[in-house]
């Protein structure tokens, strides 16, 4: 035991940094974890359990969603239960773009609880959007008049979301196509709010079961499931034995472009698929298979893992099986490391074996495989507890270092430090990788950390590496500079829409590490200048998201609609944004003709706001022989118009006098403009001209 010991420990490099259980009284289910902007960690499944343990909020019904928000060491902040008066099973979450978060999975409920539709078939996909504290925006239920299981969501780069799962249904509430034979694969993409803007539904004669999608670098969608039909609908290749892994590429509105199918002899399910940095795809899931059809290697037990790397029309370029000798027998996720590696997760059965280094300490344990970005395996990792675990997840966190989870019946004993709530309860580790050097860099952008920034802007990185770095090297592929040796560069500027990696080699006195961290600045294009078009005194830019206006470079307070009205002569811009808070501005010039609106002692409104009867009071000391004086609306369009000579004058102190009563009782509540012109008395006539504001309030 002490030389298998010293054996893994030489080949795993992970050092334990914590853990944590998180449950109530009854079972928990845990389906889906991701690490959070500030560092924390959200996780979500389903839940039986009441009131107790670290549950704060009793079940609707039978069971309901459940998700727990953690801090970056682990100890939790906050959870919500949701749920309807019967089951309702949480599968998939993902923080969105506004710091909250998007849930999505089945429901059998109707109206009740935090539930605001009824359903519409057996089990329907039902997704809740939530803010940043786990307080409920909406709801949204979609389904047809069959079953309708729900399996995986994103967020898409418009803000709405793209659902997907399998439906039996067929046309009727929600769903727009026929079912092609058992089970297909159907997808809903919604705006923002929830709202249905269409549906896709995806199948051969036999079962098509989707368990996993995603948005692609062309605004498409790839879709990964598994098949049991040959060539018909939607099926273009032939089933190889039982299931198959099928893969479906989609354009922006759902329409397919091609589709894909890979297997063995034997079962073979895909539950994860993850569009890669150059382009491809790679899909991950478990076979029964021998060598044949797609499959290139043999299984080490009754079942592996299998991973098939294609290109990005789905051509296989590799396929890669990672096993011990009794099963591996379910599936949890592939994602994506920060050197372009992969890591593997499921549940094994197997003992030390094939390609397994640790033996289980309980019945089922989840095993983590970090593989290459051409496959090839570099460490696994089996957690360890006395009880039978399902559902493992892994992901590599910001800080470089690795968070497993699942769900466990374990108690105290092996990895696990903490007891049992109550049947089976969440579960998370955090390893780090003791042979790294250094940390991710952090880059902190114009606005405070965001990584996503507007061409033409300049951001800031700071270097958070461990073990004292002596020399810094960074590369900035499509920056300006294109490298730094600073610790922590600064005024690092991107002038060209794109994405971009961002690599960091640092060396101290035993040696140096690099560190890539790909696609990591998204840089927008600059939206285009806006057009200002003036009619009377109104003002309209062209359609943005959002607007400021200013007068000579200084903003205006209030003015954020599309339209402004004018007051005076000067240099008005208009600056404009869109969804990806990037900015641009047109700056007009505005001649009011001399008539400014002025503060002038001598010229008294009153009363002003008015009812439409007011009087206009002229004070001046020169003589003055005519007043003209035109009311106007905000379109310039004249609704009063006077002129007269002035006949009488009262000079008892000293000035004269002028008082004009007006009634507008008859026009519209708003705001006008008077003009009014002095000529004074003399041998050479000039004018004087103020323009001042009214508002009419009847």
């Amino acid at each position: 035991m002490l030389f298998i010991s010293n054996f893994l420990f030489a080949q795993n490099p992970l050092v334990k940094q914590w853990d944590y259980r998180f449950g109530g009284s009854n079972d928990e289910q845990l389906n889906s974890i991701q690490q959070t902007s500030d560092g924390g960690y959200i996780l979500g499944g389903t839940s039986w359990s009441n009131i107790s343990g670290d549950k704060t909020q009793t079940v609707w019904g039978v069971w309901d969603y459940w998700i727990l928000k953690t801090d970056s060491l682990g100890t939790k902040q906050w959870d919500k239960n949701f749920g309807g008066t019967f089951g309702d099973a949480l599968t998939f979450l993902q923080q969105t773009a506004d710091g909250g978060y998007i849930l999505g999975g089945q429901s059998q409920s109707g109206i009740g609880g935090d539930k605001t539709e009824n359903c519409l078939g057996g089990d329907d996909f039902w997704i809740i959007k939530i803010d940043s504290l786990g307080t409920k925006q909406w709801d949204k239920d979609l389904g047809g008049t069959s079953s309708d299981f729900f399996s995986s969501l994103q967020q898409t780069t418009d803000g709405g979301y793209i659902l997907g799962g399998y439906s039996n249904s067929g046309i009727g509430a929600n769903k727009t196509q026929d079912s092609w034979g058992g089970f297909d694969y159907w997808i809903i993409k919604t705006d923002s709010l929830g709202n249905q803007q269409w549906d896709k539904d995806f199948g051969g004669t036999g079962y098509d079961v989707l368990y996993s999608l995603q948005q692609t670098a062309d605004g498409g969608y790839i879709l990964g499931g598994a098949s049991l039909s040959g060539i018909g609908g939607d099926k273009t290749q032939p089933s190889w034995g039982d299931y198959d892994y099928w893969m479906i590429k989609t354009d922006s509105l759902g329409v397919k472009e091609w589709d894909k199918d890979f297997g063995g002899l034997q079962d073979d399910n895909a539950f994860s698929i993850q569009q890669t940095l150059e382009g491809g795809y790679i899909l991950g899931g478990y076979s029964s298979s021998g060598i044949s059809g797609d499959k290139t290697q043999a299984t080490w037990g009754s079942w592996d893992y299998w991973i098939v790397k294609t290109d990005s029309q789905g051509i296989k370029e590799w396929d890669k099986d990672f096993g011990g000798t009794a099963a591996e027998e379910s599936f949890g996720n592939i994602s994506k490391t920060l050197d372009e590696g992969y890591l593997i997760t499921g549940t094994s059965y197997s003992p030390i074996s094939g390609d397994k280094t640790e033996v289980n300490l309980g019945i089922e344990q989840t095993w983590v495989v970090k593989i290459d970005s051409s496959g090839n395996k570099q460490w696994d990792k089996t957690l360890l507890t006395n009880e039978h675990d399902e559902n493992g997840l892994a992901i590599q966190t910001k800080d470089g270092c690795y968070l497993m989870v699942n769900t466990t019946l374990g108690g105290v004993a092996g990895d696990k430090t903490q007891p049992s709530w109550g049947g089976s309860d969440f579960w998370i580790i955090k390893f780090c990788d003791s042979t790294l050097v250094i940390n991710p860099p952090a880059p902190m952008a114009f606005n405070a950390g965001d990584t996503d920034v507007c061409e033409k802007f300049c951001t800031n990185f700071f270097d958070q590496s461990i073990n004292n770095p002596t020399t810094w090297q960074w590369q900035f592929p499509g920056g300006d500079p294109p490298s730094s040796t600073d610790q922590n560069p600064t005024n690092l500027c991107y002038n060209i829409p794109g994405v971009y990696d961002v690599t960091l080699i640092t060396t101290n006195a035993n040696g140096n590490d690099t560190l890539t961290l790909p696609n990591y600045i998204t840089v927008y294009p600059t939206p285009p200048f806006p057009t200002i078009t003036q009619v009377g005194y109104i003002l309209t830019s062209s359609a943005a998201t959002f607007y400021q206006w200013q007068l000579n470079s200084v903003d205006i307070p209030g003015a954020t609609n599309q339209s402004f009205t004018i007051l005076q002569t000067g240099y008005y811009t208009v600056i404009v944004g869109d969804s990806n808070n990037c900015k641009n501005s047109t700056t007009l010039y505005v001649l009011i003709s001399g008539i400014d609106e002025v503060n002038d002692s001598n010229i008294s409104i009153h009363p002003n706001p008015s009812n439409g009867n007011f009087i206009v009071e002229l004070l001046q000391s020169e003589n003055f022989g005519e007043v003209s004086i035109d009311v106007v609306n905000t379109l310039g369009q004249k609704v009063f118009s006077s002129e007269e000579k002035i006949i009488t004058a009262d000079f008892s102190k000293g000035v004269r006098t002028y008082k004009k009563e007006i009634d507008l009782s008859d026009v519209a509540n708003g705001i006008y403009f008077i003009e009014i012109k002095t000529e004074n008395e003399g041998a050479c006539p000039d004018f004087f001209g103020v323009r001042k504001k009214i508002v009419i309030e009847i």
